[in-house]
């Protein structure tokens, strides 16, 4: 579950697992969304950057089948000061098509606390 860093108390995240985008070994999907991200240049001036990233974790591991307009919608949530939706956007369709060709079939989607 995605949660907004300014909203959670340290102490509510107490024996829970915490993923960012820095983790030194990322998953192949976030692996895959850091690199869609620069290659549609979806990274602006970068303030929005990790809660997308993350918010678009989330999205290709739940709901893999996901159109354009869900992605919108699930990428709502963040605000982009640069206006780089479009650039997210595309980024996040990119790695679903990657998803949907089977790129990541042998990386089972983690369960997050």
């Amino acid at each position: 579950m995605v949660v907004r860093g300014c909203l959670v108390l340290a102490a509510q995240a107490d024996g829970h697992r915490v993923d960012t985008v820095e983790t030194p070994n990322p998953s192949r999907r976030l692996k895959a969304l850091q690199d869609a991200f620069v290659e549609h240049n979806a990274l602006q001036c970068g303030y929005c950057t990790p809660g997308m990233l993350m918010a678009a974790l989330e999205l290709v591991e739940l709901h893999p089948d996901a159109e354009r307009e869900e992605v919108r919608e699930w990428m709502s949530g963040n605000y982009c000061r640069c206006t780089g939706y479009h650039a997210i956007v595309d980024a996040v369709c990119a790695v679903l098509e990657q998803q949907k060709a089977g790129r990541f079939a042998d990386e089972p989607v983690e369960a997050r606390a």
